[in-house]
């Protein structure tokens, strides 16, 4: 990975765990507003000592593009948001205050993780149960190409979708699925949500708020923002 992308992701990945500050809310209390697809990436991040971690970008305006795209099989991602001040410009979710899953119109964040698997021959994009259910392969990159951030392609079921609450469209992005079926081969019966509810992230304001995975940020120098 180049030494400038190390850096840029230092400063994103500290600028988003500084950004959380976790709120109670019932997961049933939430809906879903479809968004454009074209607008965000969802990519497997390489982390220094090996593995990945999970990041979606969003382009929130057309000032200066959040990414670009190479190749095919995989689909290599530049993270150009790392090579300037992108408040207001780009969105990006780095663990799990800001992205879920959803399946059927239910909020799986309490009974389903996110994590990255290595296939044959490529990542796989996972949802993982925490309670013994079944699993749920959401994506793939089609490919490898080591120390590169590379694009997850969704598989057909899957999409993109904004946390609504209470009429509001929120920060927090869902991986959506409307079946069981389609989502996980079965039809299981989804253990009841707790009435303490699934924390929840102040997401009044979309750009300062941050969310990936449940690996730490790594501890890397970060330099100013470049205009």
């Amino acid at each position: 990975m180049k030494r400038w992308q190390k850096l840029g992701l230092g400063l994103l990945m500290m600028a988003c765990f500084g950004a959380v500050t976790p709120q109670a809310a019932r997961a049933g209390m939430f809906t879903q507003t479809e968004v454009d697809q074209s607008k965000y990436v969802v990519m497997a991040v390489p982390v220094a000592r090996g593995g990945y971690r999970l990041l979606v970008v969003e382009q929130i305006k057309d000032t200066r593009p959040c990414w670009s795209e190479s190749g095919n099989g995989p689909v290599v991602v530049d993270p150009l948001l790392v090579t300037f001040d992108f408040t207001g410009i780009c969105g990006r979710a780095t663990d799990s205050n800001g992205y879920s899953i959803r399946v059927a119109q239910q909020d799986l964040g309490l009974q389903y993780g996110l994590r990255i698997e290595q296939g044959d021959g490529e990542l796989l994009l996972v949802g993982s149960s925490h309670r013994g259910g079944p699993g749920m392969v959401i994506g793939r990159t089609y490919g490898m190409v080591e120390g590169q951030f590379l694009k997850f392609i969704l598989n057909p079921s899957w999409r993109l979708t904004r946390r609504t609450y209470e009429g509001r469209v929120l920060g927090h992005v869902y991986f959506t699925n409307d079946s069981w079926d389609a989502a996980t081969g079965a039809t299981p019966t989804p253990t009841p949500v707790s009435s303490e509810g699934a924390p929840a992230s102040n997401e009044a304001n979309r750009t300062s708020e941050a969310n990936t995975t449940s690996v730490a940020p790594i501890a890397i120098p970060v330099p100013g923002p470049q205009s």
